[in-house]
């Protein structure tokens, strides 16, 4: 039974992005699937420093050069486990590569990363829907997730990942007693995060904002309990030594707004995943996807406006605290070895391999 993890090449930047994809790579690889990079990766570069037209022509001749060759070389009737979205290749020439594995009777399996429009304009593109309907199965963040698929007619069974794996060697080291810290990190794009903004004019008396990710540009407007502290190779977890982790985004401190915003209510963030590994609770808005799960595994705290936080954590006993932080460890453990995507991929093979065996030998 072959079995492939597709997926594309990418600079080894150290952001969220790259490092989400590479783990999923690994996991998979470690679960005894063959990684098949689309390498478009270089002619993209020569594209980008000529601007020629002869580059232009010559970077697309090889982008369909290169998913003709995948075509070619993914046998029939294997399991392909697809890392969505395919950047190079969006839009139609990713629904193309879908429907000819199908034709080739593959087991199509199709993890979510991003749904792109629908996180920009709230609308699904008919393009990205069809993509998702060629799948075998779906591996998606949430429920929610899973609800808005099924309300845009997306039919394929989805497996519910909630929260992504995150890689690392090192172990977080959380042996001190925090339960009295009112220190939060906030690690993403900052100039993005325009909620930073609203914030910058709160007080608060003892809570204190550290943020980290490229330095922002109105870093001086910040009061003093925010501070840019740097930004961090995504492995390197145990650089985080708050008390909690914050995970917001849209343009408005009190709730899920805008575009950004509202996508929360659906997506898992990865950040979420990164505080988690590095073994620190996490802060949430109650509108976000992640509240359940959040709030069942006692992971941390959810807020409806980032106006509660100080009052929520004061209201917390030690008891509390001690529980949300044990429990935190024991998924940080599960989160940095690969769990999580690894059981879902085990038993996709699991119930898959034998049909596909079967009918491999009835058409011998």
């Amino acid at each position: 039974m072959n079995k492939f993890v597709v997926d594309f090449c990418y600079k080894n930047a150290y952001n969220a992005g790259s490092k989400a994809r590479e783990d999923v790579n690994r996991i998979a690889e470690d679960n005894g699937f063959m990684p098949y990079m689309l390498n478009t990766y270089t002619v993209k570069e020569l594209k980008e420093s000529h601007h020629s037209h002869v580059y232009i022509l010559y970077y697309r001749i090889r982008k369909l050069f290169v998913l003709i060759r995948a075509l070619l070389q993914i046998k029939n009737k294997s399991i392909v486990f697809l890392q969505y979205p395919l950047e190079p290749y969006r839009g139609r020439p990713t629904l193309s590569f879908c429907r000819c594995l199908r034709a080739k009777k593959c087991h199509l399996v199709l993890l979510v990363h991003d749904i792109t429009y629908y996180r920009n304009y709230e609308v699904f593109d008919k393009t990205e829907a069809a993509i998702f309907n060629t799948a075998s199965q779906l591996i998606v963040h949430t429920s929610q997730m899973q609800e808005l698929f099924q309300k845009n007619g997306i039919v394929p069974p989805c497996r519910l990942l909630w929260l992504f794996d995150y890689l690392t060697e090192e172990v977080p080291n959380r042996e001190t007693d925090l339960t009295n810290s009112a220190t939060v990190a906030f690690a993403g794009n900052l100039d993005k995060s325009l909620f930073l903004n609203e914030l910058s004019g709160v007080h608060f008396d003892n809570i204190h904002l550290h943020l980290y990710g490229k330095e922002p540009q109105n870093i001086i407007d910040y009061p003093k309990w925010i501070k840019y502290v740097n930004h961090f190779r995504p492995d390197n977890v145990t650089i985080l030594t708050e008390g909690w982790g914050l995970t917001w985004d849209g343009d408005s401190i009190e709730g899920l707004f805008g575009h950004l915003g509202n996508y929360m209510k659906y997506n898992s963030s990865h950040k979420t995943s990164l505080y988690i590994a590095a073994g620190i609770p996490v802060i949430l808005s109650k509108e976000a996807a992640l509240a359940e799960f959040v709030e069942k595994n006692k992971l941390g705290i959810t807020v409806s406006s980032l106006l509660d936080i100080e009052k929520r954590i004061s209201e917390l006993s030690k008891e509390e605290l001690q529980f949300i932080r044990k429990n935190v460890a024991e998924m940080s453990s599960s989160l940095r070895s690969g769990k999580r995507l690894g059981s879902i991929l085990e038993d996709i093979v699991k119930n898959v391999q034998p049909k596909l065996t079967e009918s491999h030998r009835m058409v011998i």
